[in-house]
């Protein structure tokens, strides 16, 4: 990371403190969206810069604050744990292979992050090298780096691994908490990973077929037989609005004592499609 007592390209990306003033493609553009559609209408926007590491948590952080979580009992055990709509081990393996293998070299490049309500996307400049497919990655069958300094200090710190085995730890993980399994996308202007939602989780599935018309909170916990509030907005409200067949009456004044809930016209044909009339 230094030569002749300065620090190279990749110890400034990795260490610098402002590494986007002298490379400002390591800049890093988040943004989440409160439709399946890009748009100039953002639930939240954010641009990251600064060292890496810290810049990689920053952004994991953003992901995990716009995206459902739940509550959930691990086999064998009395406690309940959180756990995210997408698990964190996949997600954080999916930023760390954008930042170690984007190319740096190109000052228009750079790392976007896209938050939909059933999707994430994390694309990375620079196109999959030679010989290498998209299959390949969900193979753990890629051992070539394009930055192998910035990829060995994050194997050092526990971050990654050098075996190139992150795609079949991210596919692993997907499949192991029930979603789909990750796609890999790549053109001549970079990779895209995607990370999708399940269908319809089964406590969005009692939220839809419980909301036979429009209910308040308390309405709609006394609906679902839950006595625990805030286990009712993680997991079945939140994840119910996200998904997009859920929504507010008051979208604008989230906290109102007027707010009531209701299917969208989405919502009531997903419903009808399981036999149930709205």
């Amino acid at each position: 990371m230094v030569k002749y007592g300065r620090l190279t390209n990749g110890g400034d990306v990795l260490f610098g403190k402002s590494p986007a003033q002298r490379h400002p493609q390591v800049r890093v553009r988040c943004a989440a969206f409160p439709t399946d559609k890009t748009d100039d209408a953002y639930r939240d926007f954010k641009n990251f810069e600064g060292p890496l590491v810290s810049v990689l948590d920053d952004v994991f952080a953003f992901i995990r604050r716009n995206t459902s979580s739940g509550s959930v009992f691990a086999p064998k055990s009395l406690m309940r744990e959180d756990r995210g709509l997408y698990p964190d081990e996949a997600l954080r393996e999916g930023l760390v292979n954008a930042f170690a293998h984007r190319d740096y070299a190109d000052f228009r490049g750079g790392v976007v992050v896209q938050v939909f309500p059933r999707r994430v996307e994390i694309w990375n400049a620079g196109s999959l090298p030679d010989g290498v497919t998209p299959d390949d990655l969900i193979r753990g069958q890629i051992s070539i780096l394009r930055n192998p300094d910035i990829a060995h200090v994050l194997y050092l710190q526990g971050f990654m691994e050098k075996l190139g085995r992150g795609g079949v730890l991210i596919d692993h993980a997907c499949k192991e908490q029930g979603l789909p399994a990750p796609e890999w996308r790549s053109d001549a202007r970079g990779v895209t990973l995607i990370f999708r939602a399940p269908e319809v989780t089964p406590e969005v599935q009692r939220v839809t077929k419980a909301l036979t018309q429009e209910l308040s909170r308390q309405e709609l916990q006394q609906a679902l037989a839950l006595k625990d509030p805030d286990h009712l907005r993680m997991a079945y409200l939140r994840p119910a609005l996200d998904s997009g067949l859920v929504e507010m009456t008051l979208p604008d004044k989230p906290n109102s004592r007027s707010q009531r809930y209701r299917l969208t016209a989405q919502g009531k044909q997903w419903l009808a499609s399981q036999g149930k009339k709205p």
